[in-house]
């Protein structure tokens, strides 16, 4: 059987949420979809998965380290019909990195286990995270999100007069 992974609609999903929570809008912030940022430049550091392990490039630490954001930690639960999201302050995942694993690439790993509605970091006993809420993407509405884009991706890859020309058509079946 295959094994579920958090993906890009899954992390879009959060994203979306995160950002009507806030109050902004984020953008990426370097290469790495982890890490985003708002207009202000404030960090927001977004894991997500059906695990409870997640891996943080040393790159990321160290890009937060010198830019002291004053951040935010956003860690997102997927289940089969939701995704719970978690969020607290970045500062003491960077300040206690210490005590997080690394891997022989270097890469820190942290886990996660949570009571009610917090998320607590298990190598960091003292940063509990606060449930934000609970996004419902059933299986249905991703396959439908996936559909979407593939017909987005393939509407950006026509020329001007193969746009007019199959909204057209779309127009004529409409009158049918």
């Amino acid at each position: 059987m295959v094994t579920p992974k958090f993906d890009e609609h899954d992390r879009r999903k959060v994203i979306s949420e995160v950002e009507k929570h806030f109050g902004v809008s984020l953008s990426r912030s370097g290469s790495r979809r982890k890490a985003l940022a708002s207009e202000e430049g404030k960090s927001f550091w977004i894991f997500g998965g059906y695990d409870n392990w997640h891996g943080i490039p040393p790159d990321m630490i160290k890009e937060e380290e010198k830019r002291n954001t004053d951040g935010v930690l956003v860690v997102a639960k997927r289940y089969a019909k939701r995704i719970d999201v978690y969020a607290g302050p970045l500062k003491p995942m960077i300040e206690k990195k210490k005590s997080l694993s690394q891997t022989k690439k270097g890469d820190y790993q942290f886990n996660i286990h949570i009571r009610g509605n917090h998320l607590f970091i298990k190598e960091i006993p003292d940063l509990s995270l606060p449930k934000l809420g609970a996004a419902v993407y059933s299986g249905d509405e991703k396959g439908s999100d996936k559909k979407l884009n593939e017909i987005k991706s393939l509407i950006d890859k026509m020329s001007p007069d193969e746009r007019k020309e199959f909204i057209k058509g779309l127009s004529d079946d409409q009158e049918t």
